[in-house]
């Protein structure tokens, strides 16, 4: 079991290490509600960091940092206009107090978080979520709570795998969700277990850790398979 975890573990930290523009964090906590989640993040040029992650119920959010300085994000009204490339905008609303049906965004500080998608199914039809990954980038335009604004873009590109593997959901064929997980744990763990028997083979060794990025950066285990045992 120890030898399992550990696997998945070095699995996540390659696959986080793969995608240098958008990357995967395990134990990313959400800064409102204080619980542990996987996330998709990526930063834009002047250093607004954009994390994509569900919440224990499977809902998917988005939440804005803005860099160190300057103004904090607005408390209340209109705080943000989304703008994929190429598809409608969506304004976001932020309140203090939480609306009894429509779920408005929040903020606090240099935070911004807003609800994407329901987070049903293997991956949104339309709406924010699905018009973000078909983008080519995302631009974001925030109000800030002296009255000015601020804007922020992110390449999309490279995004699909690393937001498929933080949120369990299918984007253009990259694997993803727990079933895959414990796959490519299972395909690791036997390969790894072969180079240890009869004893310790250190050259088995290596080629498992060369072949491994056909798990971490292709996501294909038949691959994987076919490079241990050539």
């Amino acid at each position: 079991m120890k030898t399992a975890k550990a696997v998945g573990a070095a699995l996540c930290l390659m696959g986080s290490a793969a995608q240098a523009e958008w990357r995967t964090v395990d134990g990313f906590s959400d800064p409102f509600n204080g619980f542990d989640t996987r996330a998709a993040v990526t930063e834009a040029e002047d250093g607004t960091q954009l994390h994509l992650y569900r919440n224990p119920v499977g809902r998917v959010y988005a939440l804005f940092t803005l860099p160190e300085d300057g103004p904090d994000f607005a408390t209340e009204g209109p705080v943000a206009t989304l703008t994929p490339e190429g598809f409608n905008a969506k304004s976001i609303e932020a309140r203090s107090e939480p609306g009894r049906i429509v779920e408005y965004g929040a903020t606090q500080g240099r935070t911004l978080r807003d609800r994407l998608w329901h987070g049903e199914g293997t991956a949104p039809a339309f709406g924010t979520l699905h018009d973000l990954i078909e983008a080519p980038a995302l631009t974001a335009t925030f109000t800030l709570a002296d009255g000015s604004t601020h804007s922020a873009t992110w390449s999309m590109d490279g995004a699909g795998t690393p937001i498929a593997h933080a949120l369990g959901i299918t984007i253009e064929g990259a694997a993803a969700g727990q079933e895959w997980e414990d796959a490519a744990a299972q395909a690791l763990l036997a390969a790894m277990t072969t180079c240890q028997f009869p004893k310790l083979d250190v050259t088995c060794v290596q080629k498992v850790t060369a072949c491994s990025d056909k798990i971490s950066t292709d996501r294909d285990i038949d691959s994987f398979d076919a490079c241990v045992a050539d």
